[in-house]
């Protein structure tokens, strides 16, 4: 239910909004199995079902984000806790499994006899791996059994609603380009140099500017010292530019012939020095591409010089990415490469790897489609819910599922620790990803949707 539950985002209100049945009195003395939690038109759903469910995703959410996170304020505004989120995203899904299963069963839509094996294995393999996560949610092979059939149903209505799904894109529409590049990051400035650069009010966003901010202070000094002496002897035209340099020094960097003066010619030599080591790094970088070198290969070259830090990726583009360098690296054909020096000083290597990357353009399709598919579902499911059996909750008997006490405990260090010394294999995180793997396929049921998939497409083969 995990990619049904992504397409039916408005299920989650629909769930808060459902009609609520009174029952203090069947409380009273009544095993979970007895208890009538919700109802589904002539349908009862017992408190040990929503129970399971309940706790299925609690767990999920305790395995990754801690123990305690039931009780967290949601951060919304709303003053609902993660606990309360929990119950409602549970109800919600067992809502839309229901009318799912309704509609299926109206419209003759049944599992095969290969998504009836395919759903046995998942089971089996939850009950053979998973014995720790069963006992702590309270799961029984009933409810297993009922839960994940009811949930690999509702996944192949969603596929039977969403099959009709516009598929058409253009031939370039989602065209991708691979890329590779180097980034040369600048370093910090000496304190001194930065302490000079902020008392300068220029906007000097990079050291590999060829404008620094010490030709300003030059400039600013110089204009000073002319507007103390006046000399009306000075020509014209260069009284005009400092009038006008003094007027836009606060703003802009102007461009002057004259040198640094002395006091800010070291920091300027500092800053060159910088520039001129990237300047020279990038040249060879590009050579190394432009001779179809890999990044991976020369990266280690670059990576311990003081004036700046290199670092190497290899990624897809599209036309309209929102990177730096997107523009320069987008009008490359095939093995083209370019410079490119952006406003806070780094410079970008960049090699085009494939002016057409198949693949990521393919993955890029399949996004697309996906949403449109969301789209659809989202419409479809919305027609069938409002002509469904009406959805009930006792929120009497749901009030009586609280978060008091864990379901997931994290392996201790001492158990951690006995692990290690016994030879286990493995590690105390490698087994709260399983098991946290495993809490999230159980309670979202992604091996039955995988299994239903997976049958499918086998008959379609055939």
């Amino acid at each position: 239910m995990n990619r049904i539950m992504k397409y039916a985002a408005a299920a989650l209100a629909a769930a808060t909004a459902v009609s609520t049945l009174g029952g203090c009195e069947q409380l009273e003395n009544k095993a979970p199995e007895d208890t009538v939690a919700v109802s589904f038109g002539d349908t009862n759903i017992m408190l040990d079902e929503v129970t399971y469910m309940i706790r299925s995703m609690e767990y999920t959410y305790e395995s990754y984000f801690g123990s305690n996170i039931c009780s967290n304020d949601m951060g919304d505004g709303s003053g609902m806790t993660v606990g309360d989120y929990i119950k409602q995203m549970s109800l919600s899904q067992l809502r839309q499994t229901l009318v799912l299963n309704e509609y299926a069963k109206k419209n003759g839509i049944e599992l095969s006899d290969d998504q009836k094996a395919k759903v046995d294995e998942a089971i089996e393999k939850l009950q053979t791996e998973a014995e720790d996560y069963l006992d702590a949610v309270g799961a029984t092979d009933e409810l297993i059994e009922k839960t994940y059939t009811e949930n690999a149903i509702a996944n192949l209505v969603y596929m039977d609603l969403v099959a009709d799904v516009d598929t058409t894109v253009g031939d370039d529409e989602f065209l991708r380009k691979k890329i590779a590049y180097v980034k040369l990051t600048p370093s910090e400035l000496t304190e001194t140099t930065a302490a000079a650069e902020a008392t300068t009010e220029a906007s000097s966003d990079e050291g590999s500017s060829e404008e620094s901010s010490s030709v300003e202070n030059t400039e600013t000094e110089s204009i000073s010292k002319d507007d103390e002496t006046s000399t009306e002897e000075a020509s014209s035209e260069k009284a005009s530019t400092e009038e006008a340099s003094s007027e836009k020094t606060s703003e802009l960097s102007s461009e002057s012939d004259t040198e640094a003066s002395n006091e800010s010619e070291t920091l300027s030599e500092e800053e060159q020095e910088r520039q001129d080591a990237m300047n020279d790094a990038a040249d060879k970088i590009l050579k190394e591409f432009e001779e179809g070198n890999d990044a991976a290969d020369f990266i280690s070259d670059y990576q311990n010089d003081s004036h700046f830090t290199a670092t190497n990726s290899e990624i897809s583009i599209s036309e309209d990415g929102t990177a730096v360098y997107n523009a320069a690296a987008w009008a490359l054909a095939t093995d083209e490469c370019t410079v490119y020096k952006s406003d806070d000083g780094s410079i970008y290597i960049i090699r085009c790897i494939d002016d057409n990357d198949e693949e990521a353009r393919q993955s890029a399709i399949d996004s697309e489609i996906e949403s449109r598919k969301t789209a659809l579902f989202s419409e479809k499911y919305a027609e069938i819910q409002d002509e469904s059996s009406k959805f009930k909750v006792d929120e009497d008997v749901i009030d009586t599922i609280r978060f008091t006490t864990p379901v997931y405990v994290a392996p201790s260090e001492e158990e951690s620790s006995e692990g290690e010394t016994s030879g286990e294999e493995t590690s105390e995180n490698e087994t709260s990803e399983e098991e946290s793997s495993k809490a999230e396929k159980s309670s979202e049921s992604d091996e039955t949707e995988e299994a239903v998939s997976e049958a499918s497409s086998e008959e379609e083969s055939k």
